[in-house]
């Protein structure tokens, strides 16, 4: 398979490093093209200077550029491609990626696909892709089939049902961990606390650290182009504004009621499996 890679940054760098890896013939495209000179040298694939020489050629053109860019880049690539080829995109975002995809007058596969995993997965055994069909063929089956059978989940839904999904996922815990960090950082005596070894506050902050190395514009742009992310925000500011006013006012007791109710959302089995592992995880860390 010939595998076009738009845009050399983090995602696009793994996915062509994976397409390598694969056995596929992979060429990286980006509008800063040394930089897509520098990647394809360090990866051993091809690079090109223009949307036009990655794509003419290419069986899979993957999207991998920030949300904004992606409906424009995905609308440019599509002219350039060869009919009955696979176009996907790997926006965190997917309503307004499919609904371009919906209005493209081509005769094109095409798929809105969001890897739930970072550049720093060392292989999609065990990771979960979402995937958005609009127009699939036997390219997107064949996709598919490699992909789960390298060990990933394929789950596929509508943009809309994603975007309200991911709102939960993914923006309201991104928004508690940027939350968690500006708060922690700006509070005296944090290396001294660092030093005493807890459960719960040293596996959440190296879950904030690792949090740390990711791209803070991309989390940026999932707040600001997830529509639904704006209700996830609301109701963890909500929660946080009722908490600490019962605490303010000596309510003790202000947490019981939500104990209880996130206890029989999931059940005593899974909260203890769950404590379980944040033990082997605690125990085992150096």
């Amino acid at each position: 398979m010939r595998v076009a890679v738009i845009g050399a940054g983090a995602m696009g760098r793994w996915f062509a490093k994976f397409a390598k890896e694969n056995g596929w013939v992979a060429t990286v495209m980006d509008t800063n093209f040394a930089k897509a000179e520098r990647v394809a040298s360090e990866l051993g694939v091809k690079a090109a200077r223009s949307e036009a020489e990655a794509v003419k050629e290419a069986d899979l053109v993957i999207v991998a550029v920030p949300i904004a860019k992606t409906p424009a880049v995905i609308t440019s690539a599509a002219k350039h491609m060869r009919k009955g080829a696979l176009l996907v995109d790997v926006a965190s975002v997917k309503e307004e990626v499919v609904d371009g995809m919906g209005a493209l007058k081509a005769e094109l596969e095409l798929v809105s696909l969001h890897p739930l995993f970072g550049p720093g997965a060392t292989s999609v055994r065990g990771k979960d892709f979402v995937a958005v069909p609009v127009t699939p063929g036997k390219r997107y089956a064949e996709l598919k089939r490699v992909l789960t059978g390298m060990g990933a989940n394929v789950v596929e839904m509508g943009a809309v049902e994603h975007d309200r999904v991911m709102a939960i996922a993914q923006c309201l815990a991104h928004f508690v961990l940027i939350s968690y960090l500006s708060a922690v950082k700006s509070m005296k005596g944090l290396k001294s606390a660092e030093k005493l070894r807890m459960p719960g506050f040293s596996t959440l902050l190296n879950l904030g650290k690792a949090f740390l190395s990711g791209n803070p514009e991309v989390y940026g742009e999932i707040q600001v182009f997830n529509k639904y992310a704006r209700i996830s925000r609301s109701a963890m500011l909500e929660a946080c504004r009722s908490l600490d006013m019962a605490f303010e006012a000596g309510d003790v007791k202000a947490a019981r009621p939500i104990f209880s109710k996130a206890q029989a959302l999931w059940g005593k089995a899974e909260l203890d499996a769950a404590y379980k592992k944040l033990y082997e995880y605690f125990e085992g860390a150096k």
